[in-house]
């Protein structure tokens, strides 16, 4: 069975963030720092600056045949002769040989160690600097003189751009297979080089060529059936902060723009007031354009001096990133508490009218001091782009309880799906043993994860690679990759 792994580099909020369970273990992260991907919101890793490993990982598999597929970028000019960037093949701890990437822009395959021996070199296999090169490398393991190094690069389906045969690979080992593989980068004076989308496959005798590869998150967008607790919640979002008072008369409010920090809805607001009075105030959201109301709260009538609570009856939806504006008007005259700067802008609506749809929006003005609280989705509080650990997450200790998520689909057709990783952070906070798993439900079919018997203390990994989908058997589809739902579990 072909061994598979891979790794986009997207969901890390850290490089250290590959070390917690996913990759076996790494070192050097002060030299190895997180950059823009070569696609839009992707991230890549980036060495420079020390000679360092960056990742490690154990196949546990005695193959000889590997098939490497990454995307690399050099950052400075192309020239010197200094090595970098590098695949290494290991058995155990006999380094078998490696691919480096020079600063010249040559790849070579070097005999055992990256500083080894060179066994064979590929002039100009970076061609340009600052661009993205997609590389497909096969390397045969062999003690004899029967090892090899083909490249076929961005994605070139027909002959090799490059290759080398009747190669000794196994580094003077006694064994013609390895089971290891480490990225690191070599030298300290090589300038930056970039590395997105490694893909990692060996077999014992054979590995199909698959060309230009990339990696699609595919994140929790809505909840499907969940019994997990959501944290925070409700997620606030505060507009501003109390320095200064405004005093506003009859029809003439104040509208504010702010971000929802989650998707879920707005039951309640909250307005500070310095100085009340004798009618109404009432709140409304509106659109990021500020011309449709998406609901009106309850009116406060005759209100004192107060942090005063807004009640939407219709809660309002919102979805995380997205802009929306908070508008208080009133029928009589009084005095906020607001910000010194002017972060917000006048409005003229009479009281009788409002949410009137297109208010007319005037001059900047000071922002009232409001607090929106969101009652999130648990799809919400998981499905961020780069994890943030304790920032936001769901829980549960009562064993059988589950939530599954829909998730926003690929937004784009693939020609073909290789594998699906299904990824969750995860750690236990109370006492004892405690198991949970993170789950993907195809169709009829759902399975778990099972690379961790028992949560740690500290968050983990967990992860399951399905080369097909579990519910037919057959290759993944777009269709059943965007149909399916996951989300975490409690075993036990």
């Amino acid at each position: 069975m072909t061994w598979t792994f891979g790794d986009s580099f997207d969901f890390y909020s850290a490089v250290s963030d590959g070390f917690l369970g996913y990759w076996d273990c790494g070192s050097g992260v002060g030299a190895i720092t997180l950059v823009a991907g070569r696609f839009a919101g992707s991230q890549a890793i980036q060495m420079s600056a020390t000679a360092n490993i960056a990742y490690t990982k154990t196949s546990g598999v005695n193959d000889a045949i590997h098939h490497f597929i990454c995307a690399v970028r050099q950052t400075a000019a192309l020239s010197g002769t200094n090595l970098g960037l590098y695949l290494e093949l290991l058995d155990g701890t006999t380094a078998q040989c490696s691919v480096v990437f020079r600063s010249d822009g040559a790849m070579l395959l070097t005999s055992g160690a990256p500083n080894g021996t060179v066994l064979a070199t590929y002039t100009g296999a970076i061609s340009a600097q600052n661009t993205w090169t997609a590389f497909e490398i096969e390397i045969v393991v062999a003690t004899g003189a029967t090892g090899s190094i083909s490249v076929k690069k961005n994605g070139n389906t027909g002959a090799a751009d490059f290759s080398l045969g009747s190669l000794v690979t196994a580094g003077g080992a006694t064994h013609s297979y390895a089971n290891k593989l480490t990225l690191g980068m070599q030298a300290a004076t090589v300038a930056a080089q970039q590395i997105d989308d490694l893909l990692w496959r060996s077999d014992a005798s054979s590995v199909a060529w698959l060309g230009d590869v990339r990696a699609y998150q595919v994140l929790p967008s809505s909840d499907a059936s969940v019994q997990f607790t959501g944290s925070p919640n409700p997620a606030t979002v505060s507009i501003s902060t109390a320095s200064s008072t405004l005093s506003k008369t009859s029809g003439n409010g104040i509208i504010v723009a702010f971000t929802a920090s989650q998707t879920g809805t707005i039951a309640t607001a909250t307005i500070a007031i310095s100085t009340g009075g004798t009618g109404n105030l009432k709140a409304a959201i509106y659109d990021a354009t500020h011309t449709t109301s998406l609901g009106a709260s309850n009116a406060i009538v005759n209100p004192t001096a107060a942090v005063l609570t807004f009640t939407f009856a219709t809660p309002v939806s919102v979805t995380r990133g997205t802009s929306y504006y908070f508008a208080v008007d009133t029928d009589f005259t009084i005095v906020y508490a607001v910000t010194g700067g002017s972060t917000g802008f006048a409005m003229t609506t009479a009281y009788a009218s409002f949410p009137a749809t297109s208010p007319t929006i005037g001059a900047a003005s000071q922002a009232p001091v409001v607090v929106v609280n969101i009652t999130p989705l648990n799809s919400s509080l998981v499905g961020e782009a780069q994890e943030d650990s304790g920032t936001t997450y769901v829980y549960d200790s009562t064993v059988g309880h589950s939530d599954l998520y829909n998730t926003a689909g690929l937004g784009t057709t693939p020609a073909s799906i290789i594998m699906v990783t299904t990824k969750g952070l995860a750690q236990k906070s109370d006492a004892g043993s405690r198991v949970g798993q993170i789950q993907l439900k195809s169709g009829s079919t759902t399975v778990q994860t099972s690379n961790l018997s028992a949560l740690s203390t500290s968050f983990l990994w967990q992860y399951r690679q399905d080369l097909t989908d579990p519910n037919t058997g057959s290759a993944w589809t777009p269709v059943a990759v965007n149909a399916a739902q996951i989300g975490p579990v409690v075993v036990s």
